[in-house]
């Protein structure tokens, strides 16, 4: 196929191509009008109102600093792990005693005993004290 030949194909294919681009476009942007970039952010209240929906209350938590990520200790002893996924967010109660919570050089890794909810992962600023007390004490390294 000669260099003509392909660039008549395409001067052919134009206004076709240029109603696609446009149509893309438009969607792109009605999209962002929407809020199709829009993610969640964990705060205090977020922990709250997840805490509340498992019949619990926030005792202590520790949330990254994108607000993506968020480790808290509930009331009557359980563990829950949240993360933002999208514009949601995706949450996980347990009894502490099946969770796994490590501390190693400014890093936190908290690990479910089941293999249903991946493992959380996260940097710390500073470690407060009750995440040493539930990495057993012996969970910095």
């Amino acid at each position: 196929m000669s260099i003509e030949s392909y660039l008549a194909e395409w001067l052919k294919a134009g206004p076709e191509l240029l109603t696609s681009v446009i149509a893309v476009s438009l969607m792109v942007a009605v999209a962002l009008v929407l809020g199709f970039r829009k993610q969640a952010r964990l705060d205090d209240a977020a922990l709250a109102r997840l805490a509340a929906a498992e019949g619990a209350s926030v005792e202590a938590a520790v949330i990254a600093a994108n607000g993506r990520n968020a480790l808290a200790r509930l009331s009557g002893g359980k563990v829950m792990v949240a993360r933002v996924m999208g514009a949601d967010v995706s949450a996980r109660v347990a009894p502490a005693a099946a969770v796994r919570v490590r501390l190693t050089r400014g890093r936190l890794s908290a690990k479910f005993a089941d293999t249903g909810f991946p493992a959380l992962h996260m940097k710390l600023q500073d470690a407060p004290a009750w995440l040493d007390d539930l990495a057993g004490g012996g969970g910095r390294a």
